[in-house]
């Protein structure tokens, strides 16, 4: 055979190998699509998210396999999607965004929740099985509303062998001015709503506990917000020995410890313990302050005394930063292509859905929060899609408690038992300075 005919042979034998592999890709690609798809994602959702972004994925989906790379549709033939979550809400920490993923994800499947009669669970309350609406499943399937952890009676509807236990941390500096300034707490003891109540708070070394127990409920948070959430009682702030043990507790207790200055990675880490598509993690930031309400000038010495006020936060912050970071690393290359990816779907969806402009969304009483403005003439599945990522959290429990009563088996809880409630309650009333481990002791402040 001459060399011309044996190359011509040759470039034959490559088209034809493409060929064969194209068809077999998509025949692939299409039962892969509808074994996984039925499990994990809706008639309508497949539709709309279809429409929007999924038209260019093949072309990447291909060149990740030529390239012998594991891809996300790979992983999803080893697990199956987990359905019974506990997601502990802590404040202001990006967790109303994680709600609104939880509560489209159980909504379009028809799961059952754990729903508050209005907002939240008994907060600031440790959780009880009486704090839930009425209509509670015997086997709910996901807790997403604020309560504060609590794991006994979070255990018997959630069993650890068959949930996954997830939360949202925040590094201290920016938790505590964002908690600070979003409740007006420095309103509330006289020192003003402006961006020095902050520094004046600090400055006259805190609040005494005894007066922090006088006040609205709200100021619960006023000092290690993230672990009051998450359980801890009042008296252990200053004891760094309890702290310790506690967040070496909270450690078995969750299997994802969230962080939401990296939010995108947070939730691609969450994605692949849930063993969810790529779809159901796009999101709207929600629950967002104006700006007028942000306070940006914090100086190092602001910046330092807010870490010494709440130092067991800071414990707390630290050691699931460090576990965070670890996790990843364990995760592989794959892991930052995937966040790629992730990426410029979400920024695809927000484009697909709402204008540029924002407006003022009402939250509660007299608080209003940034909203967005849906763009006009959306076919009508992406519509319902993007109403609902948008939607506030009160309306969005308004309608799931709608839905639920119609269908739900109020579980048997036996007589009210508020014996637990009452010890709880007389045990927060202890004060923190019966240690003084982790005492506040403030840096002098530049003027």
């Amino acid at each position: 055979m001459s060399s011309s005919l044996q190359s011509l042979f040759q470039k034959a034998l490559v088209v034809l190998f493409t060929v064969t592999f194209v068809l077999f890709y998509v025949v692939h690609e299409k039962q892969l699509n509808r074994h996984s798809l039925e499990e994990t994602t809706t008639p309508a959702q497949i539709t709309h998210i279809d429409r929007v972004i999924r038209s260019e994925i093949i072309t990447a989906k291909a060149n990740s396999i030529l390239n012998d790379r594991t891809s996300a549709r790979s992983a999803l033939l080893k697990c199956s999607p987990e359905n019974h979550i506990l997601f502990l809400k802590t404040h202001k920490t990006g967790s109303s965004t994680i709600a609104n993923i939880m509560f489209r994800y159980g909504d379009f499947r028809n799961l059952s929740f754990v729903l508050p009669s209005f907002t939240m669970l008994g907060w600031p309350h440790r959780f009880h099985l009486f704090f839930a609406h009425h209509s509670i499943s015997e086997t709910p399937n996901i807790l997403c509303s604020h309560a504060r952890f609590n794991k006994r009676p979070m255990n018997r509807l959630f069993p650890k062998e068959s949930s996954k236990y997830i939360t949202i941390l925040r590094n201290p500096v920016d938790n505590f001015e964002s908690v600070f300034n979003y409740m007006e707490l420095g309103k509330r003891i006289g020192l003003g709503n402006n961006p020095d109540s902050l520094q004046l708070f600090l400055e006259r070394g805190g609040i005494p506990f005894t007066m922090m127990r006088k006040i609205n409920y709200e100021w619960l948070l006023v000092r290690n917000p993230l672990l009051h959430d998450l359980g801890l009682s009042f008296k252990f702030y200053q004891n760094l020995t309890a702290v310790n043990e506690y967040i070496q507790f909270l450690d078995k207790e969750f299997d994802l410890v969230m962080i939401m200055d990296y939010f995108d990675e947070s939730l691609v880490l969450m994605k692949r313990l849930l063993c969810w598509n790529m779809d159901d993690i796009l999101y709207l930031k929600l629950n967002d302050r104006q700006e007028e309400e942000k306070n940006v000038a914090l100086n190092n010495d602001i910046r330092e005394n807010i870490k010494r006020w709440n130092k067991a936060d800071v414990l707390l912050f630290d050691h699931f930063n460090k576990s965070f970071w670890k996790r990843i690393e364990k995760e592989g290359d794959t892991f930052e292509e995937e966040l790629a990816t992730f990426r410029q779907r979400a920024t695809k969806i927000k484009q697909s859905c709402v204008t540029n402009e924002t407006r003022l969304q009402f939250l509660y009483a007299e608080k209003y929060v940034k909203g967005y403005n849906l763009k006009h003439d959306l076919p009508e599945e992406l519509r319902r899609l993007c109403e609902k990522m948008t939607m506030s959290e009160n309306t969005y429990l308004k309608y799931l408690r709608g839905k639920q009563k119609k269908k739900m088996r109020l579980i048997e809880m036996g007589p009210q038992n508020y014996t637990e409630l009452s010890r709880e309650m007389k045990e927060d009333e202890e004060t923190w300075d019966s240690a003084n481990d982790l005492v506040y002791e403030p840096v002098n402040l530049a003027v």
